[in-house]
């Protein structure tokens, strides 16, 4: 048989494919990277905002003035002849008493005309807005307080109105004239006679509080209040305080405060009252804008002390960490890259010097010493001084406090000064040298982060 027709069969060879062998390289290293990630510790980042104290300094106060009752010595029909709020002169007539009727009805019967001034209409509409603002469902003593303003605007008007027209109506009534100037007001409420020295906390339950418009009734008795007098602008805020707020005002002798009714900012005088077993006061002196809060009997404030003003971060982010004290007159430049550092002196096995320039950063400094950082020598290192022939070994050491800043991707310590400080979060001052600023990305939990260690 002919071997033509044998069919031999080779065995195939075997070839790599690089396509296969770098997908799997590529695949390796995506499943390396992907556990690394998801395995390391993950440093969260905080961006750093400006900001102030959160210290509750939010206090009651009640207001004392020198208040004087006015009482009628005829019982009839009675008419004011000044707004709430007027300061009068002596002998200014304030009110008047008729037994025929109200002059307001007099006014009525004669057909005599009321017009509104721009003002009138302007203190109808800001009654209005408070009320609007002000009013709540939970507390429907804000319907009262508008129902007395809104009568008291009524009355002034009528008021201007018979005043206006001269003594022709007031000429059949009997007018009361003040016997001292001062501030005309038209409420009560028994705390006239109230002292500094005799406030106590019940004072300052508001829901005893009772406030009686003296304006309401169309009749008057005999040696009924009619009217208030306020005859000096001196005036006090008594305050309610815990027992921290007292002891933070010891030794004090003003305070600047903020009204929170209006936002006002006020500075007034300062006197700590005796306490009262574990009731606190302090009394604010002042002598202006006592009109501002003739209605208020409570007022509420804010005090400013212990405010503090700067960047704030969270307490987590704060860390402290330890430096080489070197004194500065050791620091120079370089011969040739001229950056500042030290010159660091070894001797060879051979007993050779050797001197090298090693570029430093600092850290902080004062007058006498710069703090550098520990990893740049180990310690006993000597430092050659530029100007002589002296040595100082790296020894002594101090600690900063500081954050990690990380807008550059990796972890830089940063010092910073502590103004204020809690359980959760630190006030540091601004525009420090070489420390943070408003909008710098630092750590969030500066024990986590690692010197110059790459974050992304």
């Amino acid at each position: 048989m002919s071997d033509s027709g044998r069919v031999v069969k080779f065995k195939r060879r075997r070839t790599i494919n690089i396509g296969i062998v770098v997908f799997l390289i590529l695949f390796l290293y995506i499943a390396i990277y992907i556990y690394i990630y998801l395995t390391k510790d993950k440093l969260s980042i905080y961006e750093v905002h400006r900001g102030t104290t959160a210290i509750d300094n939010h206090v009651t106060g009640i207001i004392l003035r020198d208040e004087k009752l006015v009482y009628s010595d005829k019982a009839g029909y009675i008419t004011y002849h000044q707004k709430e709020g007027a300061r009068v002169a002596k002998n200014s007539a304030i009110f008047s008493v008729n037994e025929s009727g109200q002059l307001g009805n007099i006014v009525a019967v004669n057909d005599i005309p009321i017009s509104l001034s721009g003002k009138n209409y302007d203190k109808i509409k800001h009654n209005i807005k408070n009320f609007q603002k002000t009013f709540s469902s939970n507390s429907f003593h804000t319907v009262y307080r508008f129902k007395e303003n809104i009568q008291n605007t009524v009355l002034d008007i009528i008021n201007e109105t018979i005043i206006s027209q001269g003594n022709s109506i007031l000429a059949n009534a009997n007018i009361s004239y003040c016997d001292e100037s001062g501030v005309v007001t038209y409420y009560m409420d028994s705390y006239e006679s109230l002292t500094p020295e005799s406030v106590t906390l019940e004072h300052f339950n508001q829901e005893n509080y009772q406030r009686i418009n003296l304006r309401n009734a169309k009749t008057i008795e005999q040696s009924k209040p009619v009217y208030k007098l306020i005859t000096s602008e001196n005036w006090n805020i008594i305050l309610s305080l815990s027992k921290l707020q007292f002891e933070k005002l010891v030794g004090k002798e003003s305070v600047t405060f903020t009204v929170l009714n209006d936002n006002f900012n006020m500075t007034a005088d300062l006197e700590l009252l005796q306490p009262k077993g574990d009731a606190f006061f302090a009394r604010l002196i002042l002598n202006k804008y006592m009109s501002n809060y003739l209605e208020e009997r409570f007022i509420e404030i804010e005090l400013n002390f212990d405010s503090v003003y700067g960047l704030k971060i969270p307490a987590s982010a704060v860390v402290e960490k330890e430096f080489y004290l070197v004194p500065l007159n050791y620091f120079a430049q370089g011969s040739d890259s001229k950056e500042l550092g030290l010159t660091k002196k070894t001797i060879s096995e051979k007993g050779d010097i050797i001197y090298s320039h090693v570029p430093t950063d600092i850290y902080y400094q004062d007058e006498n010493v710069a703090y550098i950082d520990k990893d740049l020598f180990p310690p006993g290192t000597m430092i050659q001084s530029p100007l002589g022939s002296d040595v100082y070994i790296l020894a002594e050491t101090g600690r900063l406090t500081g954050v990690y800043n990380v807008n550059q991707g990796y972890a830089v310590f940063r010092r910073i000064e502590v103004l204020y400080q809690n359980d959760e979060y630190y006030i540091i001052k601004e525009n420090t040298p070489k420390g943070v600023a408003v909008y710098d990305h630092i750590a969030l939990d500066g024990s986590t982060a690692v010197d110059n260690a790459i974050i992304y």
